[in-house]
């Protein structure tokens, strides 16, 4: 997984996780660090492609709105990139690099039910990556990829990369990372997205979710 930030016009930063590319086509989330304002607990995942240095980015936010991300690639300098719903305003992301593994890093583990599939979800305690009152950490759940996004308000939400053509999120309120351990918690939101390669268009579907101790 490769992590990207740029600034947006507010001063908050907004993340830009890709989990899966093949060159051309791309997928991951994103969320944005502002607790107030237009950008407040801005979050989604997004599907899309880069072909050469052009890039085209299909952005599904957690509350049901959408932009596109159009720009540019400079290789390992990052992506030039203008959303449509911040016109004419250059975002430039530049990438970030992973943490190092500390040697006193623990895990916790929790239940965790996704639309009717229950297992066991493991999140390094860990901090992948902090902006403003928003936080990053990594984990695994039935083999997919999990990041779980807190905000010191209290939102929440956990991403799960299921494959490079599907991504489920829930989002949580006044749920925190030392939550996992002892409380149960059903999502307030869920969503799954699945872009349709042939038509290039992502689809979204309901989702629920749920977490409990264990």
């Amino acid at each position: 997984m490769e992590q990207f930030q740029a600034t947006m016009p507010d001063g908050s930063v907004m993340n830009l996780d890709i989990f899966s590319n093949d060159n051309i086509n791309y997928s991951g989330d994103y969320a944005v660090s502002a607790e107030t304002g237009p950008y407040a607990y801005q979050d989604g995942t997004f599907d899309g492609t880069i072909v050469g240095d052009m890039v085209t980015l299909n952005c599904q936010n957690n509350d049901g709105t959408s932009f596109t991300m159009t720009g540019t690639a400079n290789g390992d300098l990052g992506f030039q990139l203008t959303r449509s719903d911040v016109p004419g305003t250059t975002l430039n992301f530049s990438e970030v690099p992973a943490p190092k593994v500390r040697a006193n890093t623990t895990d916790v583990s929790f239940n965790l039910n996704a639309t009717g599939s229950n297992g066991r979800c493991v999140m390094s305690t860990q901090v992948f990556s902090k902006q403003g009152g928003m936080t990053e950490y990594h984990g695994v759940w039935q083999g997919c990829n999990v990041i779980f996004w807190a905000y010191d308000s209290g939102y929440a939400n956990i991403v799960i990369y299921i494959n490079d053509y599907a991504i489920d999120s829930l989002t949580y309120a006044s749920y925190r990372f030392s939550d996992f351990s002892t409380v149960s918690k059903n999502a307030s939101a869920g969503y799954m997205n699945v872009y349709n390669p042939k038509s290039k268009v992502i689809l979204k579907f309901g989702a629920v979710g749920a977490v409990s101790p264990g």
